[in-house]
């Protein structure tokens, strides 16, 4: 929905180029009419002999609707195409404010804001960017899972690439057809984990496109240099492929070397079109591809997985910010995750990287987490359930345990993170146990959409006293606790991933270390105010977000440079200003060609001008 460049001039020039056997088809193609479209402009460098008059309403990226100036309008031929009243900018955002609050339903009003970015790029991200509390809940989770439950019926124009299975061995041939010369960061999913909505197939495109606007609203990387991909390869959704408005492979998903195989040919295809250090963001794939993608590509791409680093960079951030209330360090805490997934294990993983560097041992640091999955207690004498991959480092040598208010019970934790997708698990019990054992109990509810959270806002603070250290992955509305109100605070990835992916492709960098997570877990937790404290948040407000990932962009900078990971040089001594000079320009540039005065020259008399003649009759006469 959000993030697309134009897809029909260019497209055509570049087929234009190409000869037949017979060498007449580009000067074929050249003497039709109609082969020239609309749409013209790709990057951010325009040509103004080739962008019509028309083309600059027609257009998303040049068109600023009732902006243009009476000057604009005459030079660039577009006057009486518009009616006569003139609008800054400014009137334009109030209009969109009022336009989009009209509408009661979420979806109603993601489908508003997408009808707007189709039609005037620069309004909508500034609408978004200046009002990012609001709509990023809509653009965002929760409502951009709700648009890609009903992607069938929403539909209306390509906003990203799909690229099926049955294209094995031409995926090069398809990212050719995507118009953009110059794209620097790619979000791709196959759909197998949306949210916490399961197996969407190709209508997990929605995910991709929602986190790309937001790489531009929150952290000024231009819209043409992102790329939101779907990776078709079916789905095991009964209800999906029998949908008959289901816009997929109508087929199961294809699995094993197979699979593997098409996802490596992507990958290679990735870096001959784009380069080595095209930015590759792995979303929503299933638990059991996820880590295999992540271990196997983050020494040879540059690249990494949201759902399991970017979740664990925002969560850490909290447990930093939450050791300020509880006046604790990591070394005094006990950690049990309900659930034992990729985005568990992602914070698990740099949860003990903070401790490591915090001094704790290694192996300390290990033994203080406790993880429980679908089967129970991850321990290493169980009967049922596996302890695959990264799941064997947190298997404990106790007795075996199923019932999670018995786990609670038992082992004490002082932080509890749900990141289970299992509704309500959260019970009034074990929240009331988590109050008893702790004086300031850390409760995380990390699973979104908020329909899968494991408990409510509202749920934590009642049976807690209102003691509880509360955050979620998806929105909550404040909470009356007596004669004080608390502000939940969203635990959200669109804090973390914008920052990092703008210090990646500033700096060109190769591969992507875990370290720059936990910089920029670092960097979140130091942005955090005692105001924000006492309202009843571990994050600062959704309107900082623009600054927090400008702050992370630097830190990731900086971690680039001095780790030898960053191809762009010379090294700028001013990392700030550096970044700063290449963020995307949300504000109406003038639409008027470039014109300048030059200086008059000096007089210089010239010679005469003498005729010569090039064949006299003499010389005729010689050469008979």
């Amino acid at each position: 929905m959000f993030s697309r460049p134009s897809l029909c001039g260019t497209v055509g020039k570049l087929c234009r180029c190409g000869t037949s056997a017979t060498g007449k088809t580009a000067v074929a193609a050249a003497t039709v009419p109609t082969a020239r479209h609309y749409h013209e402009v790709v990057g951010d460098i325009i040509c103004p002999s080739q962008v019509r008059g028309i083309d600059h309403i027609r257009d998303p990226r040049l068109n600023k609707g009732l902006a243009f100036t009476l000057e604009e309008r005459q030079t660039l031929g577009i006057h009486g195409l518009q009616p006569a009243r003139f609008k800054t900018q400014e009137e334009q955002l109030q209009l969109c404010k009022i336009a989009v609050n009209r509408y009661t339903e979420p979806l109603n009003k993601y489908l508003y804001l997408s009808d707007l970015y189709d039609r005037n790029e620069r309004l909508f991200f500034r609408f978004l960017s200046e009002n990012i509390e609001d709509l990023m809940p809509i653009v965002y989770t929760p409502t951009v899972g709700l648009a890609c439950q009903r992607f069938g019926l929403i539909y209306r124009r390509p906003h990203g690439l799909f690229i099926t299975y049955n294209d094995r061995g031409h995926i090069f041939d398809v990212m050719k057809n995507w118009p953009e010369p110059n794209v620097r960061a790619i979000c791709v999913t196959d759909g197998e984990r949306i949210l916490g909505l399961g197996d969407l197939g190709a209508c997990g495109m929605g995910i991709p496109v929602g986190k790309l606007a937001l790489y531009t609203a929150l952290a000024g990387i231009k819209p043409h240099q992102c790329l939101p991909i779907v990776v078709d390869v079916g789905t095991n959704n009964i209800d999906l492929l029998e949908d008959p408005l289901y816009v997929g492979l109508r087929q199961k998903r294809v699995v094993g070397r197979e699979y593997d195989e098409f996802i490596d040919e992507f990958m290679e295809a990735v870096v001959q079109r784009y380069g080595q250090n095209t930015l590759i963001q792995f979303e929503d794939f299933g638990n059991h591809n996820a880590f295999r993608f992540l271990d196997k590509y983050r020494n040879t791409y540059c690249t990494f997985n949201d759902d399991i680093q970017g979740t664990a960079s925002v969560a850490v951030a909290g447990l930093y910010a939450s050791k300020r209330i509880t006046g604790k360090s990591f070394k005094d805490y006990t950690f049990l995750f309900a659930g034992a997934g990729e985005a568990a294990i992602g914070i698990a993983d740099l949860t003990v990287k903070a401790m490591v560097q915090d001094g704790v041992p290694i192996e300390e640091a290990y033994n203080r987490i406790y993880m429980v999955d679908i089967d129970g207690l991850l321990t290493k004498s169980r009967k049922v359930g596996n302890l695959d991959g990264h799941k064997i480092h947190y298997a404990k040598d106790i007795n075996p345990m199923s019932d999670l208010a018995e786990i609670v019970s038992t082992i004490k934790p002082s932080v509890l993170i749900g990141a289970s997708a299992a509704a309500g698990i959260f019970t009034p019990e074990i929240l009331r146990t988590m109050a008893d054992n702790n004086e300031r109990p850390v409760v995380f509810a990390l699973s979104n959409p908020t329909s899968k959270a494991e408990c409510t806002a509202e749920d934590a603070y009642k049976h807690t006293d209102a003691r509880v250290i509360f955050s979620s992955g998806s929105p909550f509305p404040p909470v009356q606790i007596g004669d004080k109100t608390f502000y939940p605070g969203q635990g959200n990835n669109a804090y973390i991933f914008p920052g990092v992916g703008l210090g990646v492709i500033c700096t060109g960098t190769h591969h992507i270390p875990d370290e720059m997570f936990l910089i920029a877990a670092q960097e979140l937790a130091n942005f955090v105010e005692p105001s924000d404290i006492e309202r009843g948040s571990l994050y600062p407000p959704l309107s900082s977000i623009r600054n927090v990932s400008m702050n992370i962009a630097v830190g990731v900078t900086k971690c680039a440079y001095d780790r030898g990971l960053a191809s762009t040089y010379p090294e700028p001594q001013d990392k700030r200003k550096w970044l700063e000079n290449q963020l995307y320009n949300f504000n109406y540039e003038s639409s008027m060609p470039a014109s300048w005065v030059w200086p008059r020259m000096p007089y210089i008399k010239t010679r005469d001008l003498v005729p010569t003649k090039l064949y006299g009759k003499q010389k005729s006469e010689e050469v008979m």
